[in-house]
C-alpha cells in the first residue's frame, strides 16, 4: 500500500459515490485520515463501513453543503476527530437540465448553493486549519464543463466556469499561508448518475455506455478512479510548485474540434 499520505488528513464533499468515492478510497489507501460529507445517508454511511471493515481510518458526516452551517460542522468534526486538516476536495455537485428559459429562482439556488458556495463554505472553514499546521492543499472539482458548454445545463456550466476563477482567486490570496488551490476539470465520467440517465431516455446502461465518451480523443469514457488519481496527484507533494491551474482529465475531448 502507498503511505504517500501518511499522518495526513482529508476532507472531501460529496463522497459517498461516484468521484467522491473514488476520492475517498483513494486517499485512504495512501494513508489518509478520511472525513467525507454526503446527503444520502444511507450510502454514505455503508461506504463508511465498507472503510472500516477494511482497516481505514475514515469519518462520514452528513450534510447539505449549501448551508453554511453544514460545512463548518462537517470541517470542524474532521478536524476534531483527526487533530488537523491538510487537503480539501471540493467535489460535491448536482446538474439539473434545464434551459435559461425555463430555470426557476429556486433551482438556481439549488444549484449555485451545492456547487460554488459550498465549495466557498468549505474552504472558509478549511483555510485556517490548514495554516495552523503550516498550510495544505484544496482541489475543485471544476469541468469540461467550464469551458465547453452543454445542451440545457446552463447552470452547471456555469457554476464550473465560476469555479476557475475562484480556484485562481483562492490560489493568490493564500499562497502565503501555505495553501496551494488547484482543479480538476473531468470530462465524461461514467458513473450511477449516469445509469440513471440511461434509464430516463429509455436505454440500457450498456446502451447508454457505449455511446459515452465515444467522442473523446480516447474513445471511451473515463472512469471515477482517473479523476481521483488526478486529485490525489495535485494534493501531494509530487505537485509541490502547482497551484492556481486546472487540469483537464477528458480523453482529449477538449483539445480538438471536429468542426
Amino acid at each position: 500500500m502507498d503511505k504517500n499520505f501518511a499522518g495526513k488528513v482529508v476532507a472531501v464533499t460529496g463522497g459517498a459515490g461516484g468521484i467522491g468515492g473514488a476520492s475517498v478510497r483513494a486517499f485512504a489507501q495512501r494513508g489518509a485520515k478520511v472525513g467525507f460529507t454526503d446527503w444520502d445517508d444511507g450510502r454514505g454511511k455503508a461506504l463508511e463501513t465498507e472503510l472500516h471493515a477494511a482497516g481505514f481510518d475514515v469519518l462520514f458526516v452528513c450534510a447539505d453543503v449549501s448551508q453554511e452551517a453544514a460545512c463548518a460542522d462537517f470541517i470542524a468534526r474532521t478536524v476534531t476527530q483527526f487533530g488537523r486538516l491538510d487537503v480539501l476536495v471540493n467535489n460535491a455537485a448536482v446538474r439539473n437540465y434545464e434551459r435559461v428559459t425555463e430555470a426557476s429562482e429556486a433551482s438556481w439556488d439549488r444549484v449555485l448553493g451545492i456547487n460554488l458556495k459550498g465549495y466557498v463554505f468549505c474552504a472558509k472553514v478549511a483555510i485556517p486549519a490548514m495554516a495552523q499546521t503550516g498550510g495544505g492543499s484544496i482541489v475543485n472539482l471544476a469541468s469540461i464543463r467550464s469551458l465547453i458548454a452543454g445542451s440545457a445545463t446552463i447552470q452547471y456550466d456555469t457554476t464550473k466556469a465560476a469555479i476557475l476563477g475562484l480556484t485562481r482567486s483562492m490560489a493568490r490570496d493564500h499562497a502565503d499561508e501555505g495553501i496551494r488551490v488547484n482543479a480538476v476539470g473531468p470530462g465524461p465520467i461514467y458513473t450511477d448518475f449516469h445509469a440513471g440517465r440511461a434509464d430516463s431516455m429509455g436505454q440500457s446502461p450498456a446502451e447508454y455506455q457505449s455511446q459515452f465518451g465515444a467522442d473523446t480523443l480516447l474513445r471511451r469514457p473515463g472512469q471515477p478512479e482517473e479523476i481521483a488519481h488526478a486529485i490525489v496527484f495535485l494534493a501531494s507533494d509530487d505537485a509541490s510548485f502547482i497551484t492556481g491551474t486546472c487540469l483537464y482529465v477528458d480523453g482529449g475531448l477538449t483539445a480538438f474540434s471536429e468542426k
